[in-house]
């Protein structure tokens, strides 16, 4: 491992509560969220459908997953969650890499088309497949190779998803009592989604990229006038790691005049420690896991 790796990831954030057992490690579901800004890992106790670990790595100044696959080399390492034999795992992609395909249409031979209508891939690129069963539809995405090489020889299963294919599924499934359209923003550190809902109807989905506050206010409002939506009526909300005191809550509540922090899944328990979480904070991760 270069140094020049090990300077690029820092821990941000670690909980692991003290019914976390590595001897009952057959027993727990591994989760692995990973993407070109960050590596969380979450812990989720099954028979209590309970989380009980989580860690957090940044990564800093990696644009592409090969980068990041060197980085999980030094996080085997260093992790106290990693190195366990797990019977269940999930591996969790996030990229941009994904489209949208109704069950209809849909025909497995053919996945590797549909995506490369709307992506460029990799040579090495796997392409899969989640249900998305909220909204009759598949998502079609892509999975480095090397990723799941990765992975494979760390544990005997592991499944595979899409960041937002649980991004949709889960805003539909809290939604699907509500009558009037939403506009739900996720924020990641490099990007952004902008999801618009109405009831069970999902009738938008798009990633943008963002550098700076003024580009997320930018594109955010560029969704609006698309779909014509009025910032003064449409109710806006935010998930993901943005804080109230942050630049881009300050720009955004300029502009809009609904705006409100949304909850990760209230499906599961948390252990105290997670509890003092925001709740808007890591969707993505607490909702890969749902029996």
């Amino acid at each position: 491992m270069t140094t020049e790796i090990k300077n690029k990831v820092t821990q941000a954030n670690s909980f692991i509560d003290e019914a976390f057992d590595t001897k009952k490690v057959s027993g727990y579901h591994l989760i692995i969220h990973i993407s070109n800004d960050n590596i969380w890992l979450a812990i989720n106790e099954i028979s209590k459908n309970k989380y009980i670990a989580f860690e957090n790595y940044v990564l800093q100044d990696i644009k592409d997953f090969h980068t990041v696959l060197d980085s999980f080399d030094l996080l085997i390492k260093e992790s106290k969650l990693i190195p366990h034999k797990y019977n269940s795992v999930s591996g969790i992609v996030v990229n941009n890499l994904s489209t949208i395909v109704p069950n209809p249409l849909f025909e497995n031979d053919k996945k590797k088309m549909y995506l490369k209508f709307n992506a460029t891939l990799s040579e090495d690129d796997l392409v899969l497949a989640d249900d998305i069963k909220n909204l009759d539809a598949k998502n079609v995405f892509a999975l480095p190779s090397r990723l799941k090489t990765k992975l494979e020889s760390l544990y005997n299963k592991v499944n595979y998803h899409h960041f937002s294919s649980v991004l949709i599924e889960g805003l539909l499934a809290q939604n699907k009592n509500q009558i009037a359209k939403k506009l739900i923003v996720h924020v990641q550190p490099s990007h952004f989604e902008a999801i618009v809902i109405e009831g069970k109807n999902l009738l938008f989905y798009n990633t943008f990229n963002h550098h700076t506050p003024e580009d997320f206010m930018y594109y955010l409002l560029f969704v609006c006038e698309q779909l014509q939506l009025n910032p003064e009526n449409i109710e806006v909300t935010l998930l993901g790691e943005v804080q109230k005191n942050s630049k881009i809550y300050s720009i955004t509540q300029k502009y809009i005049r609904n705006l409100k922090f949304g909850e990760r899944t209230a499906d599961a328990y948390y252990s105290y420690q997670l509890q003092t979480l925001p709740k808007h904070f890591y969707y993505t991760l607490f909702n890969s896991y749902l029996q």
